[in-house]
């Protein structure tokens, strides 16, 4: 996503270009070319791939909006969680061990399609899943590239805020005032812990295969920020409830299973609150920011109700948002 404007633009890659770039992987020309058309910020496509029977096909994303040097940390991050044994496909290289490439003049990612389907409504125990993952990633010690700020971090929520100024309202205008007066005051106590973070760990970018969690995806926007981040961001979309704020008994076990494999520090339970309130509202401001953007910049999916996290923040405001405190396993809230 660019800084301020939301936009969609789809790329076709040149059949010729295409299949040199696949014979410099080591994979042969493709047999199959299929656009996926769920994509929204990326061109996606699947290939099928005669060089490589046993993995079926692949998944080509060709990258819209964004620099080249922005792909490096998020595909060595695939690479290095891909090594340390976590469920993340990893980007194929070339005989160099270049990981992002070119195609069409744009940044290109091609990994094997992931076995799996996205849940459209998780259990407990699918929750449990995604706090084991982030748990056991955020405990990892990797060799990464210069660290990626946060693109979507206080500098693009002050943009963002800005942008959406003129036309916002006072209340709304206010109560954005009150996150980035949040976040100002966790940067100045600088007590997080930071990381390699996913920071968008939805529903959408995960797979699951006969109850178990098979794959992480799109990594697009992982940097590196507070650990807590990630989880509170995750904890959204997978314990999250409709005008309100989150399912106990999901959120639960998210929690206790991240906390499991990397117990949580005791700023990091002073600042959930603070960090759930951020959470909600970078997907509340992005998202009511996607509905300025012009008609014709739109395609793929209709933007998202940014109302959905709103009224998520404001109940993350109140009380409510205390009686999920990260926990340490066998500890109580």
């Amino acid at each position: 996503m660019h800084p301020v404007r939301l936009m969609a633009v789809y790329t076709t890659p040149d059949p010729e270009e295409l299949a040199a770039l696949c014979r410099r992987l080591g994979l042969g020309a493709p047999n199959a070319v299929v656009p996926v058309a769920a994509g929204v910020e990326n061109s996606t496509w699947f290939l099928t791939l005669p060089a490589t029977p046993s993995a079926g096909r692949w998944v080509l994303t060709i990258v819209e909006n964004r620099e080249f040097s922005e792909l490096l940390y998020p595909a060595a991050l695939c690479a290095a969680l891909h090594d340390a044994g976590l469920p993340v496909p990893p980007p194929r290289a070339d005989s160099a061990g270049h990981l992002v490439h070119r195609l069409a003049g744009k940044p290109a990612l091609l990994v094997p399609l992931a076995p799996g389907e996205h849940l459209p409504t998780p259990l407990p125990e699918h929750c449990a899943a995604i706090g084991d993952f982030l748990g056991r990633m955020h405990g990892l010690r990797l060799a990464l590239p210069a660290p990626r700020p946060n693109p979507f971090g206080r500098a693009w929520l002050e943009r963002t805020a800005a942008a959406l100024e003129p036309d916002f309202g006072a209340v709304n205008n206010a109560l954005l005032a009150r996150q980035l007066d949040r976040y100002r005051r966790l940067e100045a106590a600088d007590a997080q812990p930071q990381g390699p973070i996913h920071a968008d760990l939805f529903r959408d970018n995960a797979l699951f295969s006969a109850g178990r969690l098979s794959a992480v995806i799109d990594f697009h926007s992982a940097c590196h920020d507070w650990l807590l981040l990630d989880v509170a961001i995750a904890l959204h979309d997978w314990a999250g409830i409709a005008g309100d704020a989150l399912d106990t008994p999901r959120a639960n076990a998210l929690l206790h299973a991240y906390a499991r494999q990397r117990p949580f520090t005791g700023d990091e339970r002073r600042a959930w609150p603070d960090v759930l309130c951020l959470a909600a509202a970078r997907f509340w401001a992005s998202r009511a920011l996607a509905l300025l953007a012009p008609a014709d910049e739109v395609t793929g999916r209709a933007p998202k109700d940014p109302e959905e996290y709103r009224a998520r923040l404001l109940a993350c405001e109140g009380v409510r948002s205390n009686h999920l405190l990260p926990v340490a396993h066998g500890g109580t809230p």
